[in-house]
């Protein structure tokens, strides 16, 4: 078992997964001080705003990508001879719709933070608006060298942006009072360095879009926006704001900014199994491709099994006492996650060999459907603690959907 697991780490996936894994690491550490600092800073009443802003920034920049990062990984991978096409093609995207998002947004900032019964939040949503753009050029250039399988260049322009936060954070608390305005603004204003970082790290040439190739890329794409727009709305933090308040929305958001690392490690290891499965031409090459690489995931959900164990002492440390009511609620969804990682291999098969980015679509509907009609009838009795048992309960759901349909497609008795 050992062995087998030495043997699989001198394979180029393995050497992927850990370069992935160490940038990764490197991010979520760098990253994780301005979300160790930015609670402790603002206490849960404003880092749950602050929380709630960031998530609706995710929101606009999942909303108007429309899985071109997914195409990306798909249609540009290394030996793809249409790379400067597809790049081309993703770029005029993200800089049309992502302006569009940015303008919109201005104007429905205001609606938005009366929905949510907070309208004094509506400058920091139109921040999160305005960089859009940003974020979009950004993960450009990551899902550009995550193609080519430059996993090590892919990784800093992440980790360039989590530094220049806590340079600036610095800087800032050096010479005045920091609050939610400042931070606010630090946290998303970052994104044009990683954007000149990523730009120089992948020079392409820019060429004039084959109508042919975007109609098969965007046939792709659309399910997989949808997906993606789905699973960014912040279902949980919006329930929790209006039904519980804003200081269970940040025992509920302190937590997960710890388990930061599984949905960032999940996204790039996902990378890294793209383009092997989108290059396999028999279903016996899956089957064996993915019990390999099994290991990696259960060894990965086994280090999500101990967090749970020192929950207690580590909620307490990062963040203080004020936050002890998020010791339960990281241990759910540490769990939640879990179901999330192993989904990993199964969305990637969907994904990437069978090519039904309609199916996977379907699944996400699901998954959220569930999640929203588990949100509201939690919420309003457990708070922050029901919050996190729909996510996990829901995570289950979605990992026992894509398990089934790839079992089922595989055909069942060669699986096992």
């Amino acid at each position: 078992m050992i062995q087998s697991f030495k043997d699989l780490l001198l394979t180029d996936t393995g050497k992927d997964t850990s370069i992935v894994f160490a940038g990764t690491l490197v991010n979520v550490i760098v990253g994780g001080l301005f979300f160790i600092l930015a609670p402790r800073i603002l206490g849960p009443s404003d880092f749950g705003i602050f929380s709630t802003v960031v998530a609706t920034g995710v929101v606009a920049v999942r909303l108007s990508s429309l899985g071109v990062e997914t195409g990306i990984l798909k249609f540009a991978h290394r030996s793809s001879n249409q790379q400067n096409a597809i790049l081309s093609i993703a770029l005029k995207s993200y800089l049309f719709f992502g302006l569009i998002i940015a303008v919109i947004g201005f104007f429905i900032a205001p609606i938005l933070s009366a929905i949510l019964g907070h309208p004094e939040i509506t400058l920091f949503l139109r921040i999160a608006f305005g960089a859009t753009v940003f974020f979009h050029l950004t993960n450009l250039f990551v899902a550009g060298l995550q193609a080519r399988q430059e996993f090590l260049k892919a990784s800093i322009p992440s980790i360039a942006n989590n530094v220049a936060r806590i340079v600036l954070l610095l800087i800032g608390s050096y010479f005045f009072t920091i609050g939610l305005y400042f931070l606010t603004v630090i946290y998303f204003a970052v994104t044009i360095i990683s954007t000149i970082i990523g730009k120089y790290f992948l020079p392409f040439n820019i060429e004039k879009i084959d109508k042919s190739l975007a109609s098969d890329f965007f046939k792709f794409n659309i399910w997989v926006a949808f997906s993606l727009t789905l699973a960014s709305i912040p279902f949980d933090n919006y329930f929790l704001l209006k039904l519980a308040g804003p200081i269970q929305t940040g025992l509920y958001a302190a937590p997960l900014k710890i388990l930061t690392v599984v949905y960032e490690f999940g996204g790039n290891f996902t990378s890294v199994l793209a383009s092997r499965f989108a290059s396999f031409d028999n279903k016996e090459k899956v089957i064996n491709f993915a019990k390999k690489t099994s290991g990696l995931v259960l060894l990965f959900s086994l280090g999500l099994l101990f967090l749970i164990l020192i929950a207690d002492p580590l909620v307490i440390l990062i963040f203080g006492k004020e936050f002890s009511g998020s010791i339960q609620v990281l241990k759910i969804l540490a769990i939640g996650f879990i179901f999330f990682f192993l989904s990993t291999i199964p969305s990637s098969i969907i994904l990437y060999y069978f090519g039904k980015s309609q199916i996977s679509f379907a699944i996400t509907f699901s998954r959220y459907w569930f999640f929203v009609i588990l949100l509201f009838l939690a919420v309003p009795s457990f708070e922050a603690i029901g919050a996190a048992y729909a996510f996990t309960i829901s995570e289950f759901l979605a990992f026992s959907l894509m398990l089934f349909y790839v079992l089922f497609k595989l055909n069942a008795k060669n699986v096992n």
